[in-house]
């Protein structure tokens, strides 16, 4: 009996602490995602939406606990932003308060308006599509944000930031709350600089973004950022191509440079039509490549002149590799690029 006994004791303990460890721990990599529990969902239905989408370890532990807790019957309808980083226990918390009506979002720098139109979908802010059909530039919405005189939609003016937002909220309002944090953080520089820079001068707000945007692309120093901006201005006033291999892929991949299967410029893309094709047609893109951040903007207002022409980043270092001829540039090519 005593055997028998503490076989029974030993079973427990193990049982008791994998309930224990199961409750406490949380899937391995956090992510947040967007959940919809609709009325009339029982328990045990929410328990197996919740383990299908990779946000509770076990359905079962989520069970158990819910009867014993009480939770089990408490359990709201609604939208939900969970984190797999949650233990069960505060998952059941959240979803026993009810639904928190917003969601905040990290946007990127460079991130394009259709990979922000991807990311408010995915975390139920808006219907696919919603804020690129929004994000055509009107008249009205000139009058209301001057700077946007010359361009034909948002990109390049989502300002990447950290943003909460309710969820099901409106495109118009979405668009806004971008447009308004644009306006606080980086027009006053990008004004400043044309009240007192001739170089901006003869140059439109779109046009400074899209160089902004293709230095966010090319290399992350910002001391870098400031040469390449110096040779993009440089080849501009050459007739040159810019020849950047970042405007390719943002025209092969639909704009969409965080979901583009396969972003890489192979040798190929060098005649993909289109205008943003830098190799193909000299000047300066349609517009910008994404939105970029106040380091590439300023980057792009503060370029440094130098003898360098051209520049390439060592895939391995990410460092940029600066050159002064084409010969020289090759050769650069072949030690770093192996082409």
């Amino acid at each position: 009996m005593d055997k028998i006994f503490t076989g029974i004791l030993i079973f427990s303990s193990l049982v008791i602490s994998l309930f224990i460890f199961l409750l406490s721990s949380a899937v391995k990599e956090a992510h947040y995602v967007s959940v919809e529990i609709p009325a009339g969902s029982g328990f045990k239905g929410i328990a197996a939406a919740l383990a299908e989408k990779n946000i509770i370890r076990s359905k079962n532990a989520f069970i158990v606990f819910g009867i014993f807790s009480g939770s089990a019957h408490q359990l709201k309808p609604g939208n939900y932003f969970l984190s797999s980083g949650s233990t069960t226990p505060a998952i059941i918390g959240e979803i026993r308060r009810g639904p928190i009506l917003d969601a905040p979002i990290i946007f990127p720098e460079g991130a394009t308006v259709r990979d922000i139109d991807n990311m408010l979908s995915g975390a139920g802010v808006l219907p696919a599509g919603a804020l690129l059909n929004s994000c055509e530039v009107g008249p009205r919405r000139i009058v209301e944000y001057g700077f946007l005189v010359g361009a034909q939609n948002c990109e390049g003016f989502l300002f990447p930031d950290t943003y909460r937002f309710f969820l099901n909220s409106g495109a118009e309002q979405v668009a806004k709350k971008f447009l308004d944090n644009f306006e606080k953080k980086a027009w006053p520089i990008l004004k400043e600089c044309q009240m007192s820079n001739v170089k901006c001068q003869m140059l439109e707000v779109k046009q400074i973004l899209t160089i902004a945007s293709l230095l966010e692309k090319e290399a992350p120093d910002y001391r870098d950022r400031q040469l390449i901006a110096g040779i993009l201005y440089k080849r501009l006033d050459l007739g040159m191509g810019l020849q950047v291999d970042a405007a390719i892929t943002y025209a092969k991949c639909n704009g969409a440079f965080m979901t583009c299967l396969d972003p890489k410029v192979y040798r190929r893309d060098l005649s993909f039509q289109s205008r943003y094709n830098t190799y193909l047609y000299n000047g300066l893109p349609p517009g910008p490549i994404g939105n970029p951040g106040l380091d590439a903007i300023k980057a792009a207002l503060n370029p440094v002149a130098s003898e360098y022409i051209y520049y390439l980043s060592d895939p391995k270092t990410k460092k940029t590799v600066f050159s002064k001829t084409l010969d020289e540039h090759n050769e650069n090519r072949a030690k770093y690029l192996g082409i």
